[in-house]
């Protein structure tokens, strides 16, 4: 957004006309950033598990707000209902970018709507394939290591 007009040497009706305008367009810019917080405050979006144990609902920001199960939880083990819980979420959390791309569309246009999309889809990015763990370089003793490589003293 540019300043209107010659702030400093213009005619001072139209300078202050122009600052209105300006002012006008922050404004109307400032309520629908607001109006844009209300309605992404109140996204809610659930997921069930593969199996269908459990139902959880989350918000905007990956908040778990409610979680509902069947009866089949107790058919279960604790792990694989702690798993099925996991997934549940993570499927909710997937389609947070989406809501709020939409209503961020909806509200500020498509040019705004990727920006804030952009970061809901940093944020809630899956992992990656984890890094396989690799044990550190051991540390080859020295001439005047007298304790070896087990030494407490050791910097690896």
């Amino acid at each position: 957004m540019t300043v209107p007009g010659d702030l400093v040497g213009g005619d001072p009706a139209e300078v202050e006309r122009g600052l209105d305008a300006w002012v006008a367009t922050f404004e109307r810019k400032a309520e629908r950033y607001q109006e844009l917080q209300q309605r992404v405050d109140g996204v809610r979006i659930s997921a069930t598990s593969p199996n269908g144990v459990v139902t959880v609902t989350v918000d905007a920001d990956g908040a778990l707000v409610d979680a509902r199960f069947t009866d089949q939880f107790a058919r279960g083990t604790p792990d694989e209902l702690s798993r099925q819980l996991l997934i549940a979420l993570d499927r909710a959390k997937a389609q947070i970018t989406s809501r709020v791309r939409e209503i961020a569309g909806d509200t500020l246009g498509d040019e705004g709507a990727e920006r804030i999309a952009g970061y809901y889809a940093q944020k809630f990015a899956g992992p990656g394939e984890p890094d396989p763990p690799t044990e550190p370089p051991r540390r080859r003793p020295t001439d005047h290591d007298d304790f070896g490589e087990d030494s407490v003293f050791d910097q690896s």
